[in-house]
């Protein structure tokens, strides 16, 4: 095992907490390409890359454009079930 490896194993393992988080901010780009036709709100982005493309941001503007677009597509109580489902999930591979 190299050391890069070595770091990425301990960082993986290591018990982490989460001290803050909007939840609308966890939200990722499949989850918002499925509601976003699940709730027929539409979205500026064709495709899951191209909201992957769109998290890329670059300054404030950028940022708030991308996030109010996925605070759109939450509008069910099933939405945010499926949002906090899939942010507890990735907690769980990520040791927090």
């Amino acid at each position: 095992m190299n050391d890069t490896e070595i770091i990425t194993n301990y960082i993986h393992n290591t018990p982490k907490t989460e001290l803050h988080l909007h939840i609308e901010g966890s939200l990722e780009p499949e989850l918002m390409f499925k509601l976003s036709k699940r709730n027929k709100i539409k979205i500026p982005f064709k495709s899951v890359d191209e909201i992957r493309s769109a998290y890329n941001f670059s300054n404030l503007d950028s940022f708030l454009k991308i996030y109010y677009q996925g605070s759109n597509v939450l509008i069910t109580e099933e939405d945010f079930f499926d949002l906090t489902w899939e942010y507890i999930l990735r907690c769980k591979q990520d040791n927090i």
